[in-house]
This record gives C-alpha cells, sequence and structure tokens, in this order.
C-alpha cells in the first residue's frame, strides 16, 4: 500500500488489527529496520509471507508492482479498494473487499477474508497451474473447452457458460481464471453493438470465432 499519512488509519485502525485478530503478523516494509536495497527487502517480504493484503485505491503503480509479483510466485493476494470504479478490467475476477472508506467495514470484511485463506489454502493461491483443479471446477473446465472446440470459439461470455449448467455461475467461471491462468483468461466481447464479459481459452486448437 501507499506508506503516505492519508493511509494512516486505514492501517492501523483496519489492515493491521485485521490480521492479529486471525492470528497473523502483520508487516510492511517502512515498519523495518534493514540495510539491503528497499526492493530486494520488498521481494523477500513477499516470499516470506503467508499471503499478501494490497490496497488498490487509486491505482498506484508501486501496489500493482508488487502485487503481480506476489501472484507471479503463487502468494494468496487479498485485494482492498474504497470504490469499484476503481478496479481495473484485468483484476475484476479476483475478489475485492469493497470498503467505501469505512475502516470498520475493512477490518470485518478482510478478517473473514484471511480466516478464509487459512482455512483453504489450497483454494487461496495467486497464480496456479489448473493441475490440481476442485473436481466440481475440473468438470466445468472441461464442458467449457468441449465447448469452445465443438463450436471453434476462442471465448465465451459468461452468460453463455452459465446456460451450460445451473452450477456453472459468473462467481464459478472467474474463480476458474483465478486458479487455472495456462488454460483460461477474462475476455471482454464486443460484437453487433453488445459490450459482455467472459473467458477466453489458452488453447492453440481453437480460432477466433467469438461465442456469445
Amino acid at each position: 500500500m501507499p506508506f503516505a499519512e492519508d493511509w494512516h488509519d486505514v492501517y492501523e485502525l483496519g489492515i493491521k488489527p485485521a490480521c492479529e485478530a486471525a492470528g497473523m503478523e502483520c508487516a510492511r516494509v517502512d515498519e523495518q529496520i534493514f540495510l539491503e536495497h528497499i526492493l530486494k527487502r520488498m521481494y523477500s517480504q513477499i516470499d516470506r509471507a503467508t499471503l499478501v493484503v494490497a490496497e488498490m485505491t487509486g491505482r498506484n503503480p508501486n501496489v500493482f508492482y508488487e502485487a503481480g509479483y506476489a501472484h507471479g510466485i503463487g502468494k494468496p493476494v487479498i485485494f482492498l479498494t474504497k470504490s469499484g470504479e476503481d478496479i481495473p478490467f484485468d483484476l475484476k475476477q479476483y475478489p475485492h473487499v469493497v470498503y467505501e472508506g469505512r475502516i470498520a467495514k475493512l477490518k470485518e470484511e478482510l478478517n473473514k477474508r484471511i480466516r478464509w485463506c487459512l482455512a483453504h489454502p489450497e483454494l487461496c493461491v495467486g497464480i496456479r497451474d489448473g493441475s490440481e483443479l476442485p473436481p466440481e471446477l475440473e468438470t466445468m473446465a472441461t464442458q467449457i473447452e468441449n465447448l469452445l472446440r465443438a463450436n471453434n470459439w476462442e471465448r465465451v461470455s459468461f452468460e453463455r457458460i452459465a446456460r451450460l449448467h445451473p452450477s456453472f455461475t459468473r462467481e464459478a467461471a472467474e474463480r476458474l481464471i483465478t486458479l487455472a491462468p495456462k488454460r483460461f483468461r477474462a475476455a471482454l466481447i464486443k460484437r453487433e453493438g453488445k459490450r459482455d464479459e467472459g473467458l477466453a481459452t489458452l488453447l492453440p486448437s481453437v480460432c477466433s470465432r467469438i461465442g456469445s
């Protein structure tokens, strides 16, 4: 998160107490004494962390960089933001704690997310290869891939995926994108004046037609 004074209460009254209430040690680089370069310290702290909390409000480039690094090495990342309008498209598939500037709400919701991650470490990972999907998501992934192959589609909307089975909700599809980044990614769909959101396959055997 930014280290500016404006964020003092968010950290001291929201983030830090939420972590400690879940039995975790909360560490921020500017609170520590160290001799190495700050980037090296940041890398080592993320490497050591059980999970990372990223305050995304304002789209701070340093925060984006650090959150991306954490995702790249497979660390769970819990995203925070004051406004849902501040979430860029590439990150919309990841759940965010949208606390609307209310620190009490931030503290409560963040604590819940931390406890969930600790209870479900196999599901709370930044970037995975999709090789160990839960059975219900593997079934969903296979059916989506079959649909795309059968129609020579490259991408398909969340609405179309939901027609395959009642359990194939948008939330489930977004979770699939998170857990299987080597198979699927988020995608925008634009055709005939309609703008929609969905997922795209990374399989090389399909072409670029769009299923909506």
